[in-house]
């Protein structure tokens, strides 16, 4: 189905306050339903080119299994198409990073955050690593809708200290 008949997606990004470079990359497939986050890990080699990476090859290999099957459709376990490409994509593209940054030395250490969201069925399959969150808007409020993998999250999970 294209999805571009019932989605709009519109992407921006913004380097904040603190760092000079923008490390984001956004990349967003109306067609087949879906967009993709990713920040580079700043104060580490390469996040720019982490994040430029995760969003390139996400979105061509997302766009090619879209292609091949609807992401509302089942696998034989039950699952929908759309967590199955998003667990195998998300992996591949987790280990061509990390291929990267083991065999050039300029990008020893490089890091990426990831969000993506893919839209059908009336719902939303959301794959997520690292601290950028993804919200929902209703009216006018926000809801976060996944939960930071990080120190932090894990000390307030803890009750070593409060959210606020």
């Amino acid at each position: 189905m294209d999805m571009q008949a019932v989605l709009e997606i519109v992407t921006r990004s913004d380097p904040g306050m603190v760092r000079s470079n923008n490390e984001d990359s956004v990349m967003a497939n109306a067609v087949r339903g879906f967009a993709v986050v990713a920040d580079g890990m700043g104060g580490y080699n390469a996040g720019e080119v982490a994040s430029g990476m995760a969003t390139a090859l996400l979105g061509t290999e997302l766009d090619k299994a879209f292609a091949e099957r609807e992401p509302s459709s089942r696998d034989p376990s039950g699952r929908s198409w759309a967590e199955v490409a998003l667990e195998t994509e998300m992996a591949r593209v987790n280990g061509a990073i990390y291929q990267a940054a083991q065999s050039q030395p300029h990008y020893a250490g490089m890091g990426t955050t990831l969000v993506v969201g893919v839209f059908h069925d009336n719902k939303v399959t959301v794959g997520h690593i690292g601290d950028s969150r993804l919200y929902r808007l209703r009216g006018e409020e926000f809801q976060q809708i996944t939960r930071d993998h990080s120190l932090l999250q894990e000390q307030i999970d803890s009750g070593l200290i409060t959210a606020e």
